[in-house]
């Protein structure tokens, strides 16, 4: 026997060991014995992609980079960790995440500064009952799994309407003037950070909070996106 194919065996009886006493299945598909089969782990290749978010009230274009568009597999992974408390999965989903950092923070370095830019990244506030109810915020640690540590600049400033009830705009209306950073943030460069794009109107929101404190906002970036709610002014391959 080869060390490959021992390597193999061992990891299939090891697998099978582990399903008798603690029994999981595929977060994406549902395949028993695996936390993520391979074919879905696939599924979850970054495909780097780049759009433009505008605001109509302020006239400002969000840059945007994203890793993923929402698929079956996808979708899935994500309502298991956010929703079912799957964090082990956390770890595949920080690789296409990583990508997309990748790419944001590289587009900040390319500004013509002089000198090293240092990036704060931010994520969107969690809802008192959302945090409740899981425990974590989901963006937040699949940051942290991907290497960064978002910065708590943002903080809700009144209650909102569930966006899932909403259509687009009144999802952009719902979600206005919701947000405020809570410091002076001139001079800062900042990366918004979240998990998956319906509409845009949270990330819009959380650029008019950060701008009115002085930040620079070099863009947002996001793990997935929905494309059949989302409204672009520019795609090109990022």
């Amino acid at each position: 026997m080869t060390n490959e194919s021992f390597r193999d065996w061992f990891t299939n009886a090891a697998r099978e060991a582990l399903s008798l006493v603690l029994p999981v299945n595929c977060a994406g598909c549902g395949e028993l014995d695996y936390n993520l089969c391979p074919a879905c782990q696939a599924d979850l290749g970054p495909e780097l992609q780049y759009r433009e978010l505008f605001d109509p009230i302020s006239q400002f274009r969000l840059p945007l980079w994203y890793s993923l568009e929402l698929t079956e597999v996808s979708s899935s992974v994500l309502h298991e960790f956010k929703e079912q408390g799957r964090t082990s999965v956390a770890k595949h989903l920080a690789k296409p995440l990583f990508a997309v950092l990748e790419a944001a923070y590289a587009a900040g370095q390319s500004e013509d500064t002089g000198t090293a830019v240092q990036i704060t990244w931010v994520v969107p506030p969690s809802s008192r009952a959302n945090f409740r109810h899981r425990g974590y915020v989901p963006i937040t640690v699949l940051a942290q799994a991907a290497g960064v540590k978002p910065e708590r600049v943002l903080v809700n400033t009144r209650r909102r309407v569930d966006q899932s009830v909403l259509g687009r705009m009144e999802r952009f209306e719902n979600m206005r003037d919701s947000f405020r950073a809570v410091k002076n943030l001139e001079g800062r460069s900042v990366i918004i950070l979240d998990d998956v794009l319906t509409t845009g109107a949270t990330l819009v929101e959380c650029a008019r909070a950060l701008r009115a404190e002085g930040a620079h906002i070099i863009g947002a970036a996001v793990l997935a996106y929905t494309p059949k709610n989302f409204q672009d002014t520019r795609r090109k391959n990022a």
